[in-house]
């Protein structure tokens, strides 16, 4: 049995080491701000903050282009190239070129995914419905590409990572995720799963920002313009720039730390618990009552399960309790532990209290639906929605409630 206490017993706190790191980081504040704080905190050889963590850590070396023989094609489906670190420059064009790729597919496909949805639109609720609705028609055309693409990454998630030894208790399970690190191999499946999750969730910060805000040009008022909310402005908005933000900040910060088994599982039950969540949209977009019950219950049930479970009990778990065998069994440096240890557990965990938060919104929604009968997506509209109501069902139609 390993003494924990013997290992980095005579550092700080794990989040103060990291504050101070940060602070040391920082330009023009890393060379005074410890002058500044009081009460000799920062004093050696005993203040709080006199500790100064070393150099940002480094790994071992990944194959370069010219590291590996056969051309291009050769370097794309090689394990342990450049493209498993997601923040070298080889891998950040390819991001580049992956979502200039994302918005390409977006341009040819949104056309056909508004003309689906103006179809069928007219066909249930009338030519009046669809003309005063294209908002909802354009938000069904987004989402129809988010089906698409979370669709298609959790296929391909759950069947190439359905053997990984992570993902079985029988093997060791999420003990795996921590032995052999920073060695363990990054195979061409792991390095595109990443490369592709990087591009995605960039351009959806990217997409978010641009939805949200719109500047207005005034050539008669000073400053010339001016900056305010969009109409199309969701309704957790801030939530889901938060979750932006700190996904982003996991995918490149777990990639640069060779995270990558614990960072795909992560990704992985958010791509799972997302197709219910298009489903569900995709329906009340439409008005489709009977269809936006059945998505709803569905997506409450999967995000429960992947979200609010396997995501916090299993890997969050295995973050918080197991991730000491980086320092018990491979060696790494205590203080290099305790200090990033904060910065991806918190992370994390807000990660997971913005999931609550989101569940208490569907729980909001469910009570709207049970109590009024009337289908809310609180997340595009934080005070409900306040147009897309039915047309009253004529006689020899077919109404949104039959769908």
């Amino acid at each position: 049995m390993v003494d924990a206490s013997e290992y980095g017993a005579d550092l700080p706190l794990g989040v103060v080491l990291l504050l101070s790191k940060i602070l040391d980081s920082t330009p023009l504040v890393s060379g005074i701000w410890r002058q500044v704080i009081p009460f000799g905190m920062a004093d050696p050889p005993h203040g709080i903050f006199s500790h100064r963590v070393g150099a940002f850590p480094t790994f071992g070396a990944l194959k370069g282009y010219n590291d590996v023989e056969g051309g291009i094609l050769e370097f794309l489906t090689t394990e342990g190239t450049e493209l498993g670190d997601v923040t070298t420059r080889t891998s950040m064009l390819a991001i580049l070129v992956l979502v200039i790729m994302i918005r390409l597919v977006k341009l040819l496909l949104y056309p056909f995914f508004r003309s689906v949805g103006t179809s069928w639109a007219s066909r249930v609720h009338g030519h009046d419905w669809e003309q005063n609705n294209r908002e909802r028609i354009g938000k069904f055309a987004e989402y129809c590409f988010r089906l698409l693409y979370h669709s298609m990454l959790a296929a391909y998630g759950l069947w190439y990572f359905a053997d990984k030894e992570w993902w079985d208790p029988s093997r060791g399970g999420t003990r795996n995720l921590w032995l052999g690190h920073p060695n363990q191999p990054i195979e061409p499946g792991m390095i595109w799963y990443y490369l592709l999750q990087a591009a995605y969730n960039v351009d959806a910060l990217l997409s978010l920002v641009k939805l949200s805000f719109e500047v207005k040009f005034n050539l008669s008022a000073f400053p010339f313009s001016s900056f305010g909310w969009s109409k199309n402005a969701r309704g957790d908005f801030l939530e889901m720039a938060i979750h932006h933000i700190l996904t982003n900040a996991l995918v490149f910060g777990s990639s640069y730390f060779r995270f990558f088994r614990i960072g795909s599982m992560c990704l992985l039950v958010h791509d799972v618990s997302d197709v219910p969540v298009d489903l569900s949209k995709l329906a009340n977009f439409l008005k489709w009552r009977k269809s936006t019950i059945c998505c709803f219950f569905v997506m409450v049930v999967v995000w429960f399960i992947t979200r609010l479970l396997i995501l916090p009990f299993v890997i969050y778990r295995s973050g918080i309790y197991e991730s000491n065998i980086l320092m018990f069994v491979e060696n790494m440096d205590p203080e290099i532990y305790y200090v990033y240890y904060p910065f991806f557990s918190g992370l994390m965990g807000m990660i997971i209290l913005l999931h609550l938060a989101w569940f208490k919104m569907f729980v909001n929604m469910f009570i709207i639906l049970v109590i009024k009968g009337e289908t809310h997506d609180l997340s595009e509209h934080k005070k409900g929605e306040k147009n897309g109501s039915v047309p009253t069902k004529k006689r020899g139609t077919r109404s949104a409630k039959e769908e």
